[in-house]
C-alpha cells in the first residue's frame, strides 16, 4: 500500500501491542509488491496476514481464515484529481483526450480493481481511452498526482488522509466505487486455538484504550476491528 517504511510505522505500535497480548513476539514483515506477498502467502510463510479483501480470497486455498476486519468507514475505491486539473467530473461523452491516470499497483484491490470496474460501468474504457500508469504504491500514485504527472488517480481514502495537509488541499476526490467487504485480519490455519483467541480479542479490543486508539490513528483508520464472517468474502473478486 505504501513504502515499507511508512508501513512500518503504521504498524509496528500494532505488532508491539498484540504481542503483550500473545505473550510472545510478533514481527511485522512486508514485501516488495502484492505479487511478491502473495507468493509468500502461498507458501505459507506468514502467521497473521492483513491484505485486501480480493488477495484475502486468493489466500484461503492456502489455509488462511478470517477472524476480523476493519471496523471503519466503507471499503471503496475513490477517484482522485488536481482542484486546478483538466478534469472536474467524470463522463464518456465528455472525457478529454489522452487523460492520464495514475493507479498503485494491478492488485490493489480498492485503488485499482474497484475504480476500473466504476469507469467501465459508466461508459469509460480506461485502455483503450486513457494513458495507464502504475506507480508502486498508494503514496507513489498520490504524488504523481499532485506533481503533475497524471490527471487522475486511484486510491482509496485512508491512503489521502495520511498524506500531508499541503498535499490534500490541491486534491479533491470526484468520485467513489460501491462498498466491498473490509480490509481483514486472517489467520494461517495451524494457529494454536488460544492464539487465535488471543488475537481476536486483542483486536476487537483495541479502540477501547486510550492507547488502542492512538494505534488506529497510526494505521490511518477511523476505528479499530470488528468481527468478521469468511462468508463475507466468498463472492470477493469473482
Amino acid at each position: 500500500m505504501q513504502s515499507p517504511t511508512k508501513l512500518a510505522g503504521m504498524f509496528l505500535p500494532l505488532t508491539e501491542y498484540l504481542g503483550n497480548h500473545l505473550g510472545r513476539p510478533v514481527q511485522f514483515v512486508t514485501s516488495s509488491s502484492f505479487t511478491s506477498f502473495m507468493e509468500k502467502v502461498a507458501q505459507r510463510k506468514y502467521d497473521i496476514i492483513y491484505l485486501n479483501p480480493m488477495l484475502y480470497s486468493q489466500s484461503r486455498p492456502y489455509g488462511y481464515r478470517v477472524i476480523a476486519k476493519v471496523a471503519s468507514e466503507p471499503f471503496t475505491g475513490i477517484l482522485v484529481v488536481r482542484k486546478a486539473g483538466p478534469i472536474q467530473t467524470l463522463s464518456a461523452d465528455s472525457l478529454p483526450n489522452g487523460l492520464r491516470i495514475g493507479f498503485p499497483d494491478p492488485g490493489a484491490f480498492a485503488a485499482t480493481v474497484l475504480v476500473r470496474g466504476y469507469l467501465d460501468s459508466i461508459g469509460i474504457n480506461v485502455d483503450r481511452q486513457m494513458q495507464v500508469q502504475y506507480f508502486g504504491s498508494q503514496d507513489s500514485a498520490i504524488l504523481a498526482l499532485y506533481n503533475g504527472l497524471v490527471d487522475i488517480i486511484g486510491t482509496w481514502r485512508p491512503s489521502l488522509r495520511s498524506m500531508p495537509a499541503s498535499v490534500r488541499a490541491d486534491l479533491q476526490i470526484i468520485a467513489e466505487t460501491p462498498p466491498q467487504p473490509q480490509m481483514p485480519i486472517a489467520v494461517r490455519d495451524d494457529l494454536p486455538p488460544e492464539d487465535v483467541r488471543r488475537l481476536y480479542l486483542a483486536l476487537t479490543g483495541l479502540a477501547k484504550t486510550e492507547q488502542g486508539q492512538s494505534i488506529v490513528r497510526r494505521m490511518g483508520f477511523k476505528r479499530g476491528f470488528e468481527f468478521a464472517a469468511d462468508e463475507e468474502y466468498l463472492e470477493v473478486g469473482q
